[in-house]
């Protein structure tokens, strides 16, 4: 149970380097992508949240052994939470 622990542990290390070397590219890429797609930067925020999110149910599902349908479910609550703070922000931004 120990070793458990620990391995988790070290994953939880792993993903914070992870995250903080995706957050620095990331974060460089923004006002490029932002001009590309004439967006505000904190939407282009979203915008990869959004990305991530793919990436995270996919790697979730695998790690778990989930089958598609679970998979694909789990990417749609996901995605559904990114998509209500896009429509938060636009709505908080065009307000009078």
């Amino acid at each position: 149970m120990e070793e458990n622990v620990e391995k988790a542990r070290k994953a939880n290390i792993a993903a914070s380097a992870i995250s903080d070397a995706m957050t620095k590219k990331l974060s460089d890429m923004t006002p490029g992508i932002a001009a590309r797609y004439e967006l505000d930067e904190q939407l282009v925020t979203l915008a990869i949240a959004q990305a991530a999110v793919g990436v995270a149910a996919t790697a979730a599902s695998e790690a778990n052994g989930m089958g598609a349908d679970d998979a694909v479910a789990l990417e749609d609550r996901l995605r559904a939470v990114v998509f209500d703070a896009m429509n938060d922000l636009l709505s908080v931004n065009s307000s009078p």
